[in-house]
């Protein structure tokens, strides 16, 4: 047996939550409520009522004649009568699959597009440089930024230019171009 995917856990989640909503709605109605409902949809409750028992009996044994049919629901109607009754099953079963429903459309449509939930790697440089390199590269970024702070301008860019040599993809972020400029700048002005 395989785990449920996280998808499938949130689905059976969201039924499990409607679902008990939908029992204590049901169960709340009334059974002259269901069917006046029942009527005012269009349906003729007496009629389906007969129906569905005769359809319990067929099931129960052989299929008798229709007279026998009518004879046997005339007979098990009060026993039935005590029971249950069977709209609100109906109503808890199509309240449940028009929630499963509702929330289906509503994850698909709130689910970003599968483009956005696999990042992409960013595109390569078209040389793989060693992670020896990429750390000196850093290291040297690094001291160029304490060079930098210390007002060694002239250092600051001697670095930045080993550190470009080292990793050219590191030295187009937008901070080390941000303190290149500024060094530049600095070393620019006269004293």
């Amino acid at each position: 047996m395989s785990a449920m995917t996280r998808e499938e856990l949130l689905w059976q989640k969201l039924v499990d939550e409607a679902g008990e909503d939908l029992i204590e709605q049901a169960a709340a109605v009334s059974v002259a409520q269901a069917e006046k409902d029942l009527a005012a949809w269009g349906f003729d409750v007496a009629a389906e009522r007969a129906r569905a028992e005769a359809f319990l009996v067929s099931l129960e044994g052989a299929a008798p004649e229709e007279q026998d049919v009518a004879e046997a629901v005339a007979q098990e109607a009060p026993k039935r009568a005590r029971k249950k009754p069977r709209p609100a099953a109906v109503w808890v079963a199509a309240a449940a699959a028009a929630v499963a429903a509702g929330a289906t459309v509503t994850y698909v449509a709130t689910r970003p597009p599968a483009e956005a939930r696999s990042p992409t790697p960013p595109p390569s440089t078209g040389t793989a440089a060693p992670s020896a390199e990429l750390a000196a590269a850093a290291d040297l970024r690094h001291r160029a930024f304490a060079a930098c702070s210390q007002g060694r301008t002239g250092e600051c860019l001697s670095l930045l230019d080993e550190a470009a040599a080292k990793d050219p993809a590191g030295d187009t972020t937008p901070k080390v171009q941000r303190l290149r400029q500024k060094a530049t700048e600095t070393q620019a002005k006269p004293k």
